[in-house]
């Protein structure tokens, strides 16, 4: 991993950001400048003419004339992360002259990790947390998306209400027990119940959200009646029962991203190149292993079950993630939209602005072989 600078004790700002979250405290006022830093080549929005996908084997490697090492942080083993950790498996990393290092741990801590700089890059969904850093003055950068929403995910609600989204009455959702993530409107997870509300003419107060850390045991209370709906993604649809669900609204639209990587300026700025070699190994494992309906190969799939610690069967279950590196920058306006909702989530009044979050120059980059 490269050296840290002792130039600014930014894991304090994040750390303190944290804990004021997690306690629900009051708003606070915008936080210092360090948030306005901008690498000379920030890109805040895909042009129009670049392409994040190709062919199988681009973009070709171009390994760094020194070694360098880096330091990613995973909250937890996911399909979603398989760029990365198939990236290591298949030697993708390697080609590039880079040695990267997985860390696990929970968001907040890897984000608090991130301010420390004692880790390169860090998978998370975009939380309110992330936005709360940036106004306390952490140069953080939302700087990749991961995929598209899922076909099957979002708020799944009891065929006592209704059987389809084209006719369902969003205003229905009044008074009812939806089972939600951790966080719940809090976590972009839940993009799509916010919308759903939104749709209803509601407030959320006016929807009870019970909080699972146990998605199965999610489902199975959605099947038994104990709750009338649930924010859901697969495989957890896969054990809804026949006939008592339906899928109300998508987990997110296709105008928006919910999570991605995360990195510092430092990244960005003095170890720019050996930033823009790990996303050119991450496109180039995506291009070549984990592009279309990947679940239908087998030595791939197999690799991705045991990076997992899981089954293949179990996998397959679900369909193929649809990876993408994009990060509308519709998804800081809209977030940082659900996060107002919620009192005391967001402890600033200015908004954060898509150029003041979004760099995705690194995949930029990397897809053009630079």
């Amino acid at each position: 991993m490269f050296p840290r600078f002792q130039r600014r004790p930014l894991w304090t700002l994040l750390l303190a950001t944290g804990l004021a979250l997690a306690a629900a405290c009051a708003p606070s006022g915008n936080g210092a400048t360090g948030s306005q830093a901008a690498n000379a080549k920030q890109v805040p929005v895909l042009p129009a003419d670049v392409s994040l996908s190709g062919k199988p084997g681009t973009p070709a490697p171009k390994p760094l004339a020194t070694r360098a090492s880096l330091k990613v942080g995973i909250p937890s083993k996911l399909e979603l992360e398989a760029p990365a950790l198939l990236a290591q498996t298949y030697g993708e990393f390697a080609k590039e002259n880079i040695d990267v290092t997985f860390v696990t741990d929970t968001v907040p801590n890897l984000l608090t990790l991130l301010g420390q700089n004692k880790i390169d890059l860090a998978y998370a969904g975009a939380q309110a947390l992330v936005f709360n850093a940036l106004r306390h003055g952490v140069p953080l950068r939302w700087v990749s998306g991961v995929a598209s929403s899922a076909p099957d995910s979002g708020v799944y609600l009891s065929t006592k209400y209704g059987k389809s989204a084209q006719d369902f009455d969003f205003s229905v959702l009044k008074g009812k027990n939806i089972g939600v993530n951790p966080g719940a409107l809090a976590a972009p997870s839940e993009y799509g119940l916010y919308e759903a509300i939104t749709k209803g003419k509601l407030s959320p107060g006016d929807v009870k959200m019970t909080p699972f850390t146990d998605i199965a045991a999610m489902a199975q209370a959605l099947n038994n009646g104990s709750i009338d709906g649930a924010t859901l993604g697969p495989p957890f649809t896969a054990s809804l029962n026949p006939g008592i669900a339906f899928q109300a609204t998508p987990g997110y639209p296709k105008t928006m991203q919910i999570a991605g990587y995360f990195a510092t300026t430092d990244l960005l700025d003095a170890h720019r190149a050996a930033g823009t070699a790990f996303f050119r190994a991450m496109e180039r494992t995506v291009n070549t292993y984990l592009s279309g309906d990947y679940h239908g190969n087998a030595e791939v799939m197999a690799k991705v079950a045991e990076n997992l610690g899981t089954t293949t069967d179990l996998l397959k279950v679900a369909p193929s993630v649809s990876f993408d590196f994009n990060v509308p920058a519709q998804s800081v306006d809209s977030l940082q939209q659900m996060y107002r909702a919620v009192p005391n989530t967001l402890q600033y009044n200015d908004a954060v602005k898509p150029a003041e979050l979004l760099d995705l120059s690194l995949v930029i980059d990397a897809a053009q072989g630079r």
